[in-house]
């Protein structure tokens, strides 16, 4: 061979040297010689379109349910229906006042006014009042209604961020933390965010202050048994804000502190509705008759979190616990990491699977820009799709529904298993996600902290995370995480008192951590499980999500029979664990259906599916 030829071949075999490292530099696609000939999801994601929600799909049920007197249909409604839910209290929906007052715990929403309720209707709403009833009013702007919920004047204003409840009240003695005692409604840094309310002046008895000193929530007892209860601002549309992280930073804490700001009016709705409805039943959010659940998550998002997963899924499996492992499936390398998910990882995602954890999407980029990404047109699939983050605040060829779609095909296809659980990197969360995953096929998200959201209770998320459509994806808020200061093992005793305080009424416990390092949070969870364990259910997120989303669905009703209590309860999807909080003084009839317990009020369900009786006798019943 020639020198010339030797030399041609030489560069040759530069050049092609050059290009596999420049390839391999700028992050395209490694060898997945284990994934053989994977193509998909060949299926595309269609997104539905906008649908308002219906309140008449909230119409039924009997009397001993609350009722929500609907004054304005095109309102934040749907809030004040998923908060009911979460917390557990059965109710109705009507726009028909002498519907409404059969019940003995009415809600006037969104507002009392001469022009929103008419002459009639606010005859029948005193009367109930002056007759034992209740009424529970949110924005009483007019109406000649003062003197029943006894004050003078309301003054609407922009000017209020927190409510501070009165010390030394009965009716609100059980708000016995410090940050139930005062709640946020909004950032006091951003007074452009904060929402519209209305003062009450001239009150005879007030429950809470605004921060300024100026009454927000009142009632008015009446000698006659009867209550009405004012409440300045608009529930539903504060529900909704919050849950929908749309409330400019309200939080006192992001993560690893107690934050009930929605929690706190909807365990109030609670109290006044069990103490004053003599057949009231009750939800618990917690399974299998715990105080509440606790899901330990992990977020393996770092190559040599793929190396320590197994300690974390030994630790859980040797107590006989199972947790969420959210895994990100990284198929090349970026200005992050090296491509991870790769013929070396099957093994550990697949011994996950084997010990009975979940496997669940940390999407396939892990990119901070995910909340502005485009939506996709659903069409994206493994192999082509090929995100890539280049720097800080900047990634390419990635969408939202890419993120969602080619992970959750990958894990399926080398679990075997169906992928329902979805956590997106830096918990960042795009409008478009709640329907995004519903068209992808999930049913659970668990991306976002308690702290942001001002709730520790699992919701149902709404269209475009927005205030008029609802989907059906269900969101659980984290409670700890492991990135704020100090390490995780420094912090234990603090977590075990938040999981204690959300016990006391059923609060989710959602432990968030990264197997990157081993030590410190290991021995964290070493010693909260079992300190908390007496007193929490562990599982999945999709265990517990399967069970929320089949207890959402339930419906219970209680009616007189003569001398007996019928307890009916009607569970769509087959349940098995709930309890329903009774009057303490109701004894069973009869026998019990197979499975269910009872004791001092909480009934214990075995398994139930489709519509189920149970019947009671009362002794002492309640005032």
């Amino acid at each position: 061979m020639s020198p010339r030829w030797r030399l041609i071949i030489f560069f040759g075999v530069i050049l092609v040297l050059i290009a596999v490292v420049t390839a391999i530099l700028l992050g395209r696609r490694t060898p997945l010689e284990a994934f053989g000939e994977f193509e998909g999801p060949l299926q595309d994601s269609q997104v539905a379109a906008f649908s308002a929600a219906d309140w008449r799909d909230y119409s039924g049920g009997e009397e001993a349910r609350l009722a929500i007197f609907l004054t304005q249909s095109d309102s934040a409604w749907l809030g004040l229906a998923h908060g009911l839910k979460s917390i557990g209290v059965p109710f109705t929906i009507t726009d028909d006042a002498s519907q409404a007052v059969r019940h003995e715990m009415v809600i006037a929403y969104p507002l009392i006014s001469g022009r929103a309720v008419s002459g009639p209707d606010l005859d029948l709403l005193r009367a109930h009042v002056e007759s034992g009833g209740v009424l529970f009013a949110t924005q009483i702007l007019g109406g000649g209604m003062q003197d029943l919920f006894g004050f003078e004047s309301a003054v609407e204003t922009r000017e209020n961020y927190e409510v501070v409840f009165a010390p030394g009240n009965t009716e609100t003695a059980f708000l016995d933390d410090p940050r139930e005692q005062t709640v946020r409604l909004g950032n006091p840094d951003r007074p452009e965010t904060w929402i519209g309310a209305q003062e009450f002046s001239g009150a005879g008895t007030v429950l809470a202050s605004y921060q300024d000193g100026d009454a927000a929530f009142i009632v008015n007892h009446r000698p006659e048994g009867g209550a009405a209860y004012a409440l300045g601002f608009d529930l539903g549309f504060f529900i909704l804000k919050a849950q929908n992280d749309r409330d400019a930073g309200a939080s006192r804490t992001y993560a690893n502190a107690y934050e009930p700001s929605v929690d706190t009016w909807l365990r109030i709705i609670r109290d006044i509705y069990r103490r004053h409805e003599p057949l009231a039943a009750t939800i618990h959010p917690a399974p299998a008759g715990k105080q509440l659940a606790a899901i330990v998550s992990f977020d393996v998002d770092y190559s040599r979190s793929i190396l320590n997963m197994g300690a974390y899924r030994d630790l859980l499996a040797e107590r006989g616990l199972t947790g969420t492992f959210f895994i990100q499936t990284k198929y090349y390398r970026d200005y992050f990491d090296q491509g991870f998910f790769n013929d070396t990882t099957l093994a550990a995602v697949e011994s996950l699977t084997n010990e009975g954890m979940e496997v669940a999407s940390h999407s396939v980029s892990h990119t901070d820009a995910y909340a502005s990404l485009p939506l996709g047109d659903g069409r994206e699939r493994y192999p082509e799709y090929q995100p890539r983050v280049v720097g800080e605040g900047e990634t390419q060829g990635a969408t939202v529904l890419g993120e969602m779609r080619v992970s959750k095909y990958l894990l399926e296809a080398i679990t075997g298993q169906d992928v329902v659980s979805f956590r997106p990197g830096y918990l960042a969360t795009p409008n478009t996600m709640p329907q995004a995953l519903e068209s992808s096929g999930y049913r659970f998200a668990s991306s976002v902290t308690a702290g942001n959201v001002l709730t520790h209770l699992p919701y149902q998320m709404t269209y475009d995370r927005k205030y008029g459509g609802q989907t059906g994806i269900y969101q659980f808020p984290i409670a700890v995480e492991d990135e704020i200061p100090p390490p995780m093992e420094e912090r234990v005793d603090s977590a075990i008192q938040l999981a204690r305080t959300l016990g006391e009424y059923g609060g989710v416990f959602i432990i968030l951590t990264h197997p990157d390092v081993l030590d410190g949070k290991l021995r964290f969870l070493e010693e909260i499980i079992p300190a908390i364990e007496p007193f929490a259910w562990f599982g999945t997120l999709e265990q517990y999500g399967a069970w929320w989303a089949a207890r959402d669905a339930m419906e219970i009703d209680v009616v007189r029979e003569a001398e007996t209590l019928v307890v009916s309860i009607d569970a769509p999807a087959a349940v098995s664990g709930v309890t329903i909080t009774l009057p303490e003084s109701w004894t069973p009839s009869g026998a019990l259906p197979e499975g269910t317990t009872y004791s001092d009020g909480k009934l214990l369900l075995g398994p139930m599916k489709g519509d189920n009786e149970i019947r009671f006798t009362s002794g002492e019943e309640r005032s």
